[in-house]
């Protein structure tokens, strides 16, 4: 399959005025609220301060946990651009699904993924032999090995987690930081390396409320992974699907809990 960017109709080239507003909203959506939402999520209040001396001191102090504000806000977004993206008529909404290219590439998708999740087992393995990386801080104040600790401790999670996650969270990302950004973006960095490369860092940069550098080092890889599938095979769902396996595995394997929202200064 030749990468490209999903488009029903070529573009105009924007204007200066039009351009200007594309990456200040690029910056905005994908760079700038990212950050925000770390400030108010950060374990140790550094942005407490700055939060009170600019007069938003509701952020220093929210009357809920901002933890419990991420899915719903993700789903939000990934509802209104999905929207969105079905009545503008220079997107292919069926791209949106695209169920016959998903059935298509799911053999490719499920290969690379058993070949990946032998590794990334290995991976959270030496983490918690050979490092303290895995390991967290209990309920009771002591230490607790992350590695494998769902199914070892709660199967029924990882059930859970396999119902809910690619549809509450997976499928959602997809539609933000694939369908929407390479459609919307494309006009501005006709490269479509330099926009891969972007696309993929917005990915990561979307997960540093986690305030942990495994939550980087787990998400780099695999937004190269999901936009590489949706630029191949033009669905959200397959990128959605690919995301979905990793991210359950993730939370198999115990390096899930650095890319929770409750894990969040306990590791």
């Amino acid at each position: 399959m030749t990468l490209s960017i999903p488009n029903a109709i070529n573009p105009r080239p924007p204007g200066p005025i039009t351009k200007a507003r594309l990456w200040l909203e690029m910056a905005f959506l994908f760079a700038f609220l990212p950050a925000l939402a770390a400030a108010i999520m950060d374990p140790k209040h550094r942005f407490d301060g700055l939060f009170h001396a600019v007069g938003l001191g509701v952020l220093a102090d929210p009357p809920v946990p901002p933890g419990s504000l991420l899915f719903p806000t993700l789903i939000a977004s990934a509802m209104l651009l999905g929207i969105w993206l079905a009545i503008d008529p220079s997107y292919p909404a069926r791209q949106l699904w695209n169920w016959p290219a998903f059935r298509k590439d799911a053999r490719r998708i499920l290969g690379l993924f058993a070949i990946n999740a032998v590794a990334m087992l290995a991976a959270a393995y030496l983490l918690s032999i050979l490092t303290d990386t895995m390991t967290l801080t209990g309920r009771d104040g002591q230490p607790v090995d992350a590695f494998l600790r769902l199914p070892r401790e709660a199967p029924i999670i990882l059930v859970f987690i396999a119902i809910g996650y690619p549809w509450l969270s997976a499928y959602p990302q997809e539609i933000t930081h694939r369908a929407f950004f390479f459609h919307r973006y494309r006009r501005i960095v006709p490269d479509i390396r330099v926009l891969f490369v972007l696309n993929v860092l917005a990915f990561t940069w979307l997960h540093a409320p986690f305030w942990h550098w495994m939550a980087f080092v787990a998400t780099l890889p695999g937004g190269i992974l999901f936009a590489w599938t949706y630029l191949r095979t033009k669905s959200t769902l397959a990128a959605g699907m690919e995301h979905a396996l990793y991210g359950w595995w993730l939370f198999f394997t115990g390096m899930g809990w650095f890319v929770f929202a409750g894990g969040v200064g306990n590791n």
